[in-house]
């Protein structure tokens, strides 16, 4: 049990995590405002739905460039919550998904999407899969943000992708990855910057505060 903590302690400084976040299930909302203010997405894809993801994406001002937010979810109850809270959205197309989340990459077109969202399923070892299907199938347009990135598993499983950059601000952690287009580093890392910047400044859920913070450093 020493040795486990121990080692546990070793990955975590490696890692730069830091504390636990109060709302650990938000930690990937100034990351989506971010990448989604630079970008400008249009179609966006995510696995596993979310209130922090899912409800963010369909606000406007937040996030205006987003024609059709694609959500995939295989927790029939927690499918049923989301559908009940976002209402008829004209840009939501919520799908439920039947079994794993893995076997729903293959006809979500992935490679179509400017955006993609992984944070599905309740462990690590079954995302895995999700992301490893989703670095075979998207191609080099997306840029695809990854919850829960300070977990092994993830980290491991992120490699399938030519380029990464850690968002470590806040825990658990995020990373943006991608195909090719490695002129993309250097403007993902600048909005790592600003993140880090201004954490202590506005609530981690605050997406119109980021949404301001982001529009003056761009």
């Amino acid at each position: 049990m020493f040795l486990k903590r121990y080692a546990h302690g070793i990955y975590d400084r490696i890692i730069n995590l830091a504390p636990r976040s109060k709302n650990p299930y938000a930690t990937h909302v100034p990351v989506l405002v971010g990448v989604a203010a630079t970008y400008k997405p249009k179609l966006l894809i995510e696995f596993g739905s979310g209130s922090f993801s899912t409800l963010s994406f369909l606000d406007e001002v937040a996030f205006p460039s987003l024609q059709e937010v694609r959500s995939y979810e295989n927790n029939k109850e927690w499918f049923g919550h989301i559908q009940e809270k976002c209402g008829r959205s004209s840009r939501l197309n919520l799908k439920y998904v039947a079994g794993d989340m893995y076997r729903a990459v293959a006809g979500a077109n992935v490679a179509d999407a400017d955006m993609i969202f992984l944070d599905d399923s309740p462990t690590a070892e079954t995302r895995v899969p999700t992301v490893k299907e989703v670095s075979r199938l998207c191609g080099e347009k997306p840029i695809v943000i990854l919850h829960d990135y300070d977990l092994w598993r993830l980290r491991l499983a992120a490699h399938k992708f030519e380029n990464c950059v850690s968002f470590d601000t806040f825990n658990p952690q995020c990373c943006v990855v991608w195909q090719g287009h490695s002129e993309r580093r250097s403007i993902l890392e600048n909005i790592n910057r600003t993140i880090r910047q201004h954490a202590n400044d506005v609530s981690l859920t605050d997406t119109r505060a980021w949404i301001n913070i982001f529009a003056k450093a761009n």
